[in-house]
């Protein structure tokens, strides 16, 4: 019984490619489409923006900051000059200030320099000494003629009548006339108090709404500032707008480009090739016998009379085949 021949042992060689699929690798290197439109790919058109620079584009060309507005700019000059050379109204109410603080703030007040007048003045009524002989000469006659009738003209009770209406009359007339002096002078010296209170209380007035009017010129420039830094604003966020419409033209190729690439990838399979040789041999004449074998044993444990039997051993023979 002849045995079966073998082969040789040797070792095994495996190449694997994982190529993109056919149908996208045009997308990406360039080729024919299969209805025969060119495709450039995506390498070829990264590598165009890259030699024109586009992958990098210019800095905006025109004017990144708006310029003033013309209120903006006359605003500041007002402020600047109203720094600069101050204001007429504030200037006379710093004099009026000062003068206020030298005590010559009032110096022309005729009223009140006549009040002081009045009462400092220590004269009384120049008339007083004319109705005081004519009242007394009066008062005399009528008392002489009272004693005359009396027939004691003369005597001792007509002369002391007589000093006492001249002493009685001199104490009402002067004593009246002195406390009304006093009074005048009394009423003089307070209303030149609160005459000066008064002119100081509106002087100082008078400086404070002149810095309100001085104050005003900031005030007005304040308000056209507000109204030349909205027309600023505005002049600002159209040339934002033109550099926004500058950097997505300028971007827009490669953003193009970018979508396309996002657009091809994925996984769309592959192509895999393994190229190689088995290691080791075989008997196909041993297999055979020895699965015959193996069949025999079992035909022999169970009875050969057992047909069944018989073509399991039959059996053994063949996966020894296999």
């Amino acid at each position: 019984m002849g045995g079966g021949k073998g082969s040789s042992g040797g070792s095994t060689t495996t190449v694997q490619k994982a190529d993109p699929w056919e149908g996208q690798q045009p997308y990406l290197v360039g080729g024919i489409h299969i209805n025969g439109v060119p495709i450039a790919g995506t390498f070829y058109e990264a590598n165009k923006l890259y030699q024109n620079g586009q992958l990098a584009p210019e800095y905006y060309p025109g004017q990144t900051v708006a310029d003033q507005s013309p209120w903006t700019q006359q605003a500041l000059q007002m402020q600047a000059d109203r720094a600069q050379n101050g204001s007429g109204v504030i200037n006379s109410a710093t004099d009026a200030i000062q003068g206020i603080m030298g005590g010559s703030g009032i110096t022309g007040n005729q009223g009140l320099q006549t009040l002081n007048q009045m009462a400092s003045s220590s004269d009384s009524n120049p008339y007083l000494d004319a109705m005081y002989n004519r009242a007394n000469n009066q008062a005399q006659a009528s008392l002489n003629a009272n004693f005359s009738g009396a027939g004691r003209y003369g005597s001792g009770a007509h002369e002391a009548a007589s000093a006492d209406a001249a002493n009685n009359l001199a104490t009402q007339l002067y004593g009246g006339a002195y406390e009304s002096d006093q009074n005048r002078r009394l009423s003089a010296a307070q209303g030149a108090g609160q005459l000066y209170n008064q002119g100081i209380g509106q002087q100082i007035l008078g400086s404070n709404v002149a810095q309100q009017l001085g104050n005003q010129a900031y005030t007005d420039a304040s308000a056209l500032s507000q109204a030349g830094g909205i027309m600023d604003d505005y002049n600002q966020q159209k040339i934002n707008a033109d550099i926004d419409r500058y950097n997505y033209n300028a971007q827009r190729p490669l953003s193009a480009l970018s979508a396309y690439n996002q657009l091809i990838q994925g996984n769309y399979g592959g192509t895999s090739t393994s190229t190689g040789k088995q290691s080791g041999g075989s008997n196909t004449l041993g297999n055979v016998a020895g699965g015959a074998l193996a069949g025999g044993g079992i035909a022999s444990l169970l009875g050969a009379s057992n047909p069944w039997i018989a073509a399991a051993s039959g059996l053994g023979g063949l996966l020894g085949l296999l």
